[in-house]
């Protein structure tokens, strides 16, 4: 049997990347010897079969976001530990296959061991979501790698005319019980870490309008997730007087209870690496509107099928699309059709064969 090992920061946090490697480890530990090492703890938010092993280098994660002159020390500090200690790891333990989901991942690795045909290199982040120390990182070291797989149609095709070696292989849906939402609940729900990435700011704003200037006052928006704007969203939610009306609400490992206690999906995203969890919403029969924003969303939401498909950065557009879905329950009935329709589209068994070919 052989032996996969993933090597990635943590799989502490609730997010798609750690979702997304949580289920591929699942996936591949029916027919490979999966480890899983990190960084920080050896513990994963998400379930993981009893198959897989989990270890850690106890390497510190800890960033002053602060501060950007101590950051970037810390940073180098955490990069030269990092990559101390998995050059003992990967001394003492041998694998036939590695996997590596993030620049600085791939870096840390070359560093201890080198990139070779050994190296599956995955991506969750669009190709525009990295600095241009990590886009330097991927035109060096990833040529070198096996592959280099990628979610996206658009981002399939923009890494092949920078000639790596890409393969371009959609994600698993994630290992979850789906049964679609009975839609009885005036919910909109977000899921995702807050971050300057994720942009949750932006829906509070637009629940700002929907109940003060729409009046509609039967719905509420429920924003699942944590991270370093926590502080922020939630003093912007009581400034504006929405404590009624807008929900932070914690990551949890039956995710699943968030989704069907909801009617409408929303992704205000600056980017996405493939947006897991417009796939996971859509499988719960969620109608969808997101930002057409880079890498992720046009693959998932078909614009008046499942949902609406906004225009990057149109405000208006969104304003208009979601007092137009919350005020037309035939409309949200029709396209929660659509979103689980879709879904079943979504083929893991062909996904995982096509993972197979790279495997062996």
């Amino acid at each position: 049997m052989k032996k996969i090992l993933f090597y990635f920061n943590s799989m502490t946090p609730a997010g798609g990347i750690e979702r997304v490697i949580n289920t591929l480890a699942n996936h591949f530990c029916e027919f490979m010897e999966v480890t899983i090492l990190v960084k920080d703890k050896a513990y994963s938010h998400y379930p993981l079969s009893d198959k897989i092993k989990i270890v850690s280098l106890d390497s510190n994660l800890e960033l002053d976001m602060n501060n950007r002159i101590k950051r970037i020390a810390q940073s180098g500090i955490n990069l030269l530990q990092s990559t101390a200690k998995l050059k003992h790891f990967l001394a003492l333990n041998q694998y036939d296959l590695y996997y590596l989901a993030h620049p600085l991942n791939v870096l840390e690795f070359h560093l201890a061991k080198g990139i070779d045909k050994q190296v599956i290199i995955t991506e969750h982040g669009g190709i525009n979501a990295y600095n241009i120390i990590y886009k330097k990182v991927k035109q060096w070291l990833y040529p070198k790698a096996r592959c280099y797989v990628v979610p996206t149609s658009s981002d399939a095709k923009a890494y092949s005319e920078l000639n790596l070696p890409v393969v371009y292989i959609p994600h698993f849906k994630s290992t979850m019980n789906y049964v679609r939402s009975e839609l009885s609940n005036k919910v909109v729900l977000s899921i995702g870490r807050m971050t300057e990435a994720k942009r949750q700011w932006i829906m509070i704003d637009l629940w700002d309008k929907i109940v003060n200037e729409h009046h509609i006052k039967d719905w509420q928006l429920h924003l699942v997730g944590n991270g370093n704007l926590y502080e922020q969203l939630n003093n912007k939610i009581i400034t504006l007087g929405l404590q009624d009306y807008v929900k932070i609400l914690p990551p949890v490992q039956d995710v699943e209870r968030y989704y069907k206690s909801a009617s409408v999906f929303m992704l205000t995203s600056h980017s996405e690496g493939f947006g897991m969890v417009l796939l996971e919403a859509i499988s719960f029969g969620l109608p969808c509107i997101s930002y057409d924003c880079p890498s992720g969303p046009r693959d998932i939401v078909e614009n008046e099928v499942n949902g609406y498909l906004i225009p990057m950065d149109d405000f208006d557009a969104l304003e208009l699309a979601t007092v137009e879905l919350l005020s037309d329950p035939e409309k949200i009935y029709k396209f929660a059709n659509g979103a689980f329709s879709t879904s079943l589209k979504w083929n893991d068994e062909a996904v995982l064969n096509e993972w197979k070919k790279i495997l062996y």
